[in-house]
């Protein structure tokens, strides 16, 4: 065996055996077929293989870090997400008090770290953060595991949807780490045999781990970047040509014709010939200078660039004028062509509001466990994750409908062609749009108190009135006996 075949046996040679024992046990028993894999069958694996996995976090990463466009389209999607402020409100303030000692906790400073952790999440496809937790308070803090030292991601075998542990690679001076995912409580029953017996030698701790961009059968996630990482490239590398053919483009050179003469009279001309800007060149008929510039015969640059800027955007939704391109676009249909863009954007946000939602569940469960939350579960968990609001809304166009909604539903009234109960539910369902919900059973009880308040009899003697004759209360019309 030669030092070669010695070194990669020393090296690699555990690598090679695991990977030929997989490659053995995925194929069939004909030689024709070794090394191939069925395109369908139960065992179908979606991942990219570990390789690929790498490549995509580290050119996922060096995009974002290099790429302007790259970089755009992470943080445009990271600030829509992300609400200003903070993110959660407490109906109980004993609990707010509890998720603020979370949030602000000197190590996980989460007011700093969710942004970042956002952006990471997009960038790489996967957030795995290890949770760690107090005994006596239940206080969670939470660590952070980067995601290129994740060698696999452990499902259920029975049920794939449910990721029950992490994996991560053989690090020098470690032994090789794993851990349990945190799933719901409930999902924690619904578990097969074989899956708790494997959490059960995930010994390395708990964390929470989520993927996006990937399909029920491929726990591990995929980068925002990777369906466009070539073409970002692609558009980098077109810019600099760019840039390079108008740097020669305004290069010139000057051109000195002279009428009869040998080469020595050529020398000596170019000699006394003076480029410098502001000076003056005294010459007869014989010479003449003349400055010129190449004439480049190119296509337009300018519908190049549009076609690999609407080429790349157009996986994300997102409209040309968003990112600098001006196009055929006015208020109007600016507003509308973000509609798609919000809509995408949204369901991010979603996600990220159901992570967000996990993490502080898994708080409030443990703050009760601990018995430092003394409260019924209802009210433990009584919180709203705040998002912000995404769709841009024509206020304009809103005040006018509202208000020939409102005329029409005063004259329907007037003329007894509806009650005052469902002319308000018409009227919540139009204001709705705003994002003003109306409280329409207790509008009634709250119009009286301010008519009270205010001592205006006559809506009083109005409503009873009303009331006699069933104007204020709902009787169905139709199906009586």
């Amino acid at each position: 065996m030669g030092l070669k075949n010695r070194l990669i046996s020393s090296v690699f040679g555990g690598t090679i055996e695991r990977e030929v024992a997989r490659r053995l046990k995925a194929t069939s028993a004909t030689d024709e077929e070794a090394g191939w894999r069925r395109l369908t069958g139960k065992d179908v694996d979606r991942n990219l293989s570990p390789l690929q996995q790498d490549r995509m976090i580290e050119i996922g990463y060096w995009l974002w870090e290099n790429n302007p466009m790259a970089k755009w389209l992470i943080e445009i999607a990271k600030d829509f997400i992300l609400a200003e402020g903070l993110p959660y409100q407490a109906k109980e303030e004993e609990v707010q008090d509890y998720l603020d000692g979370f949030w602000y906790d000197p190590v996980n400073r989460m007011d700093l770290y969710l942004e970042k952790h956002i952006r990471e999440h997009l960038i790489y496809g996967e957030l795995c953060l290890p949770a760690f937790v107090a005994k006596q308070t239940g206080r969670l803090r939470l660590g952070y595991i980067d995601t290129s030292n994740i060698e696999k991601i452990t499902t259920d075998p029975e049920n794939v949807k449910i990721p029950i542990g992490v994996v991560l690679k053989d690090t020098p001076g470690y032994d090789k780490r794993s851990y349990r995912i945190i799933v719901p409580e409930e999902a924690e029953y619904v578990l097969s045999k074989t899956a708790q017996e494997m959490r059960r030698g995930y010994t390395d701790g708990q964390c929470f781990f989520s993927a996006i961009n990937n399909v029920t059968n491929s726990p591990r996630g995929r980068s925002e970047l990777l369906t466009v990482a070539d073409w970002l490239d692609n558009y980098e590398q077109f810019l600099y040509d760019t840039g390079d053919k108008w740097r020669m483009m305004n290069a010139f050179v000057w051109d000195l014709e002279v009428t009869g003469g040998d080469a020595n009279a050529i020398k000596e001309q170019i000699n006394n010939f003076v480029k410098k800007a502001g000076s003056v060149f005294g010459h007869n008929e014989k010479v003449k200078a003349e400055a010129k510039s190449p004439t480049l015969q190119a296509p337009d640059f300018a519908d190049g660039a549009r076609l690999f800027r609407n080429h790349i955007l157009g996986p994300f939704g997102y409209p040309e004028h968003w990112y600098g391109g001006g196009g055929d676009v006015n208020r109007a249909t600016a507003v509308e062509m973000g509609t798609p863009t919000f809509k995408m954007l949204s369901s991010k946000q979603r996600y990220f509001k159901y992570l967000i939602e996990s993490i502080l569940d898994f708080q409030i469960e443990m703050g009760l466990k601990a018995k430092y939350l003394r409260m019924p579960e209802e009210k433990a968990y009584d919180y709203e994750v705040i998002v912000p609001e995404l769709s841009v809304k024509d206020v304009g166009k809103y005040a006018t409908v509202i208000g020939q909604v409102s005329t029409s539903l005063a004259v329907a009234q007037d003329r007894k062609w509806i009650d005052r109960e469902t002319a308000r539910k018409i009227f919540g369902v139009v204001i709705a749009y705003l994002g003003v919900e109306l409280d329409i059973e207790g509008m009634d009880e709250k119009v009286a108190k301010e008519e009270v308040e205010e001592g205006n009899e006559d809506y009083l003697k109005d409503k009873e009135s009303s009331t006699a004759v069933g104007a204020y209360r709902h009787t169905p019309v139709y199906g009586r006996k």
